[in-house]
C-alpha cells in the first residue's frame, strides 16, 4: 500500500548514548524541531508588515516518564551534563541517538551540540515506579535522520 504513512511502533524505539548504550527506563520522548525566527523588515509607509528569515532555534529534546534509576551509567552522565555544563556533541561513540525504528535514529548535526538543562528531580507515587526527567536544548545544528 502505498498511499499510507509508516506507522512507527514504539515496540522499536529507544535513546541510547553512541550505538548501543541504553538510556534504562526511558518510556517517552520528545523532538521540539526546528523553529525559524523571523524578523520585521518594513519601513515608514509600509501598511503591512514585511518579514524575513533570521536564525534559526533547533529546538529542545526531552526524556519524559523515565523510571529513575540512581545506578544508571547513562543516567548518570546525563546528570553530569547537566551539573557540569558538559555538551552532548555528535559522535559514533557517545553521541545521542533517538531511535525511531529498529535501524534509524535522529541525532544532533555534525557542528552541533546538545545542552543538557535539566536531570535530577524524582517523582514517587506510593503504588508506583520512582520516575525522572531530562531535558535538553538544541544548540548549532539542526536534528536529522541517520
Amino acid at each position: 500500500m502505498a498511499d499510507r504513512a509508516t506507522n512507527l511502533s514504539g515496540a522499536f524505539q529507544k535513546v541510547t548514548l553512541g550505538a548501543s548504550s541504553k538510556i534504562l527506563g526511558a518510556g517517552a520522548y520528545t523532538i521540539s524541531g526546528v523553529e525559524r525566527k523571523t524578523v520585521d523588515a518594513g519601513e515608514f509607509g509600509v501598511d503591512a508588515d514585511i518579514f524575513e528569515f533570521a536564525s534559526a532555534d533547533g529546538g529542545t529534546i526531552a526524556l519524559s516518564d523515565v523510571s529513575y534509576d540512581p545506578t544508571d551509567p547513562q543516567q548518570n552522565t546525563l546528570r553530569n551534563c547537566v551539573e557540569n555544563k558538559i555538551k552532548l556533541i555528535n559522535s559514533v561513540t557517545s553521541g545521542p541517538r533517538f531511535w525511531i525504528n529498529s535501524t534509524s535514529y535522529l541525532t544532533i548535526g555534525t557542528n552541533g551540540e546538545i545542552l543538557m538543562t535539566k536531570a535530577g528531580g524524582v517523582k514517587a507515587d506510593r503504588n508506583g515506579l520512582a520516575k525522572t526527567d531530562f531535558e535538553g536544548k538544541v544548540s548549532g545544528a539542526f536534528m536529522y535522520i541517520v
